[in-house]
């Protein structure tokens, strides 16, 4: 399995790389044809190689290493069709689909790339007199980083990014008023327990270019995933040629005993040097009470995290870049040898690749 990932994913980044010259022409033809019927069509390919310098990966099956401790081939395969309801043209709709590929910094082992096809997105929406209504498949609003790798600044999600929902399944509401926008509906936190969670959230813009939101996450107390999600978010855009986003989370896991709380505050933005260089850089810090781990970092345990993440702009569609990621523990957690538990480190260097196709 670990050499056909590898071949695929390399075969994979020769493809965007011809694919992606050749055919911008043709597919921007059929963008053009769907913005006439106010649809916007999403096409992403990404090959990505993510390499953990710590660790030694000694388990072997039939030559093959299967534990994915050391180094991993991946790749993103998504195609999404989203129609924005407007006043308009008051329905819409959202369709994502794709496989699951979601490296994390500081999260051990390193995903393995299964190929399984999923439906990300599956949502409809109405825009009525006061209100819109979503009802479906849907993203949650929580967070400053967004599921996929080709939509972030780094390759790499942040451990913030872990603790936090992405998708569930329910129906929300939302309105504006003024500079105020606001949200609340019900989900089933991605869990098929028949549980519900409430969730809410209000934003605004502020002077200097910056936009802030506080959102919240209230699952049932006996649901499967019954972590309580608070989170502020403020995007800054007062510096034209670096972006930042700046956003803090609380959360609580009700459990017998101490409930299990964590919190973690991170900085992520990209510096565009020119139109076709830019780097993206995130920075990290997340707390665990003695009493849980939000984060798959260790019970108790505590982390900084730095990423750094050079980007090259081939054209309008096709890119390549780097990265570099650096986590501190306050203890050790990480086992440096696949095949010694007892071989622990409180630190990890990873290093990573990926060339994309974003359209």
């Amino acid at each position: 399995m670990r050499k056909l990932n590898k071949t695929l994913t390399l075969s994979l980044a020769g493809a965007l790389f011809v694919g992606g010259i050749s055919n911008a022409g043709t597919l921007e033809e059929l963008k053009q044809l769907l913005n006439q019927q106010q649809v916007d069509i999403n096409i992403a390919l990404t090959g990505d190689y993510i390499y953990t310098a710590n660790r030694d990966d000694t388990i072997v099956v039939n030559g093959v290493k299967e534990s994915n401790y050391e180094d991993v081939f991946g790749y993103n395969a998504y195609i999404g069709l989203f129609k924005e309801a407007t006043q308009q043209s008051p329905f819409g709709f959202g369709l994502g689909i794709g496989n699951d590929w979601a490296p994390v910094v500081g999260k051990e082992p390193l995903p393995s790339n299964d190929n399984q096809v999923k439906v990300h997105e599956a949502y409809v929406e109405a825009k009525l007199a006061y209100f819109d209504i979503k009802a479906g498949r849907i993203l949650t609003n929580i967070g400053g980083e967004a599921p996929f790798s080709w939509q972030n600044v780094n390759i790499q999600r942040g451990l913030l990014w872990n603790g936090e929902p992405v998708f569930y399944n329910g129906v929300r509401i939302s309105a504006e008023y003024g500079q105020f926008s606001g949200y609340i509906g019900v989900n089933d936190r991605d869990t098929s327990d028949g549980k519900m969670a409430l969730e809410a959230g209000v934003s605004t813009s502020l002077p200097y270019k910056v936009d802030a939101s506080f959102n919240v996450l209230l699952p049932d107390s006996k649901d499967e995933t019954n972590t309580r999600v608070y989170n502020l978010t403020l995007n800054i855009g007062y510096i034209e040629k670096l972006p930042i986003t700046f956003y803090v989370d609380y959360l609580d896991r009700p459990q017998p005993g101490d409930n299990a709380q964590s919190w973690g505050a991170a900085l992520l933005g990209e510096y565009k040097v020119n139109e076709k260089i830019s780097i993206g850089g995130r920075v990290e810090y997340v707390n665990n009470d003695g009493d849980g781990d939000n984060y798959d970092i260790g019970k108790g345990n505590n982390a900084v995290t730095f990423t750094i993440t050079p980007k090259y702009q081939f054209n309008k569609y096709l890119y390549i870049r780097g990265e570099a990621s650096y986590v501190k523990l306050d203890n050790k957690y990480y086992q440096k040898k696949a095949n010694d538990p007892n071989s622990k480190t409180d630190n990890e260097f990873r290093l990573a690749a990926e060339i994309g196709f974003v359209f």
